[in-house]
């Protein structure tokens, strides 16, 4: 092997101070999911100055909502991808990693080109149902149908994202999102703040990105010679094909109920009107920001407790637990705080002072943001224990613990806080803590029952395959 053609992206996580791996390991997919956030805050931000106020805002929060929708459905499939991969690279089964990477590569472009189209013409549809307000509908639409074209792209950096996570390697995918957060960024202010392209501008600028980052991931893989698939692993085979589905499908069926009940959010929004609808797109906005440290534990623990499975050591796996929540849970207490004192200051940068309906949308969206961010100190406990859960491959509990608490709780709450008769913005942003700590009581029950004992499951497949 020559060392000037090939990498070697694999780090070992099963071995060394807990704390410190954990944090080495976290840290750049913290950064990496800070710049993918801040570069989605950039859109908001240049739209709301110079773009359209609060109609652009609105117009890209709801259309945005169903390009998540979508693309939830595939990052919840790509729990998988890291799971697998993380196993095989514990177990040492380097016949098993290609296999696992070339599969997961064809399977995800082949969904990814069959769910956009049919998104595309359902787009206008959904817009209706979820009360989005008229005038912004044919700026949302445009949004949509330009993010969906281009969504191979989108979806193809997340997928080989998943595959260097399962290996170990997170300072690579923070190179690429760095560049594509550049990129982004340089786009949007040309398209928007100096051609005044608008809407149509924003997605443009997320799609080229995007498209940048996925082909950066790419070449960076195909070096990588001991580990990058033979021809044939790229045939959807059945048995490593089922246990995609099997990992995945509960986690992308989590993640769709989940972007429904934010769907359903936006629909009782909506109602309050256009200001409403803007200041819960920029809060939106801030909140995938704020969930960043919990987000990023979440998918280090994930990738660690399966390399950790796969070796054989279940009580690092779980010794892991205690400061993958600790860090994430201090930094939320600190959002919190910063919410709780100044929302109307936070709100009110994302637009322009002679934005119409400006006052009205701070005011909106400041409501919401105080009740809602308690959200902050429980989100650490839910998302990294779902991390930890999906990690062991007990992914029917993750999502079965998820849906439950959003539908019996985050989305009865929401209708009635919306529905009453002094229902306020403030009165709505309740439902999600309310259903986080539900989730919390599940999870540590399940976790002290034990039922997600076990030795991770290894296909029975010879190397000489």
């Amino acid at each position: 092997m020559n060392p000037s053609n090939s990498i070697n992206p694999i780090n070992d996580l099963t071995r060394g101070s807990i704390s410190k791996t954990l944090l080495k390991f976290a840290l750049p997919f913290l950064l990496a999911n800070f710049l993918q956030a801040f570069y989605c805050i950039v859109d908001i931000f240049i739209i709301g100055k110079f773009g359209g106020g609060s109609n652009g805002v609105a117009a890209i929060g709801n259309g945005g909502q169903i390009l998540q929708l979508l693309l939830s459905l595939m990052i919840g499939m790509t729990t998988a991808s890291s799971v697998l991969v993380g196993t095989y690279v514990g177990a040492k089964n380097t016949r098993l990693v290609q296999k696992s990477i070339g599969v997961n590569i064809s399977f995800f472009v082949l969904i990814s080109l069959l769910t956009s189209a049919p998104a595309i013409l359902l787009a206008p549809r959904i817009l209706v149902w979820i009360h989005t307000p008229p005038e912004v509908i044919p700026d949302a639409l445009t949004y949509v149908r330009i993010c969906l074209g281009g969504f191979v792209f989108i979806m193809g950096y997340n997928v080989f994202a998943a595959i260097l996570r399962g290996l170990g390697n997170s300072k690579t995918p923070l190179i690429f999102v760095a560049t594509a957060c550049v990129l982004n960024i340089a786009l949007d202010y040309l398209l928007i703040a100096c051609w005044q392209w608008g809407v149509k501008g924003a997605a443009i600028a997320t799609v080229l990105s995007q498209g940048l980052a996925c082909l950066l991931a790419l070449a960076y893989l195909a070096r990588a010679k001991e580990i990058w698939p033979k021809k044939r692993d790229f045939l959807l085979k059945k048995t490593m094909l089922q246990e995609i589905l099997r990992i995945g499908l509960p986690i992308a069926a989590m993640c769709v109920m989940l972007d429904l009940s934010f769907m359903f959010i936006y629909s009782v929004v909506n109602k309050f009107g256009l200001a409403a609808s803007a200041g819960y797109s920029i809060v939106n906005r801030l909140n995938a920001f704020t969930m960043l440290p919990a987000l990023s534990f979440s998918m280090a623990m994930s990738a660690i407790t399966a390399q950790n499975l796969g070796a054989g050591d279940e009580p690092r796996a779980v010794r892991t637990l205690i400061p993958g929540i600790a860090y994430p849970w201090f930094c939320g207490l600190i959002f919190l705080i910063i919410m709780q004192i100044f929302p109307q200051d936070i709100i009110g940068y994302f637009l322009h002072p002679q934005t119409v309906l400006r006052e009205d949308t701070i005011i909106a969206g400041a409501l919401y943001i105080k009740s809602f961010s308690w959200e902050y100190v429980l989100v650490p406990l839910v998302f990294v224990s779902n991390g930890f859960f999906n990690g062991t491959g007990h992914t029917m509990f993750t999502m079965f613990n998820n849906v439950l608490c959003t539908f019996a709780i985050r989305v009865p709450a929401t209708f009635l806080l919306g529905m009453a008769a002094n229902a306020t913005m403030y009165t709505i942003g309740f439902a999600a803590p309310l259903a986080s700590l539900a989730s919390i009581g599940v999870a540590a029950l399940y976790f002290w029952k034990g039922n997600w004992h076990g030795k991770p499951r290894m296909l029975n497949i010879s190397s000489e395959d």
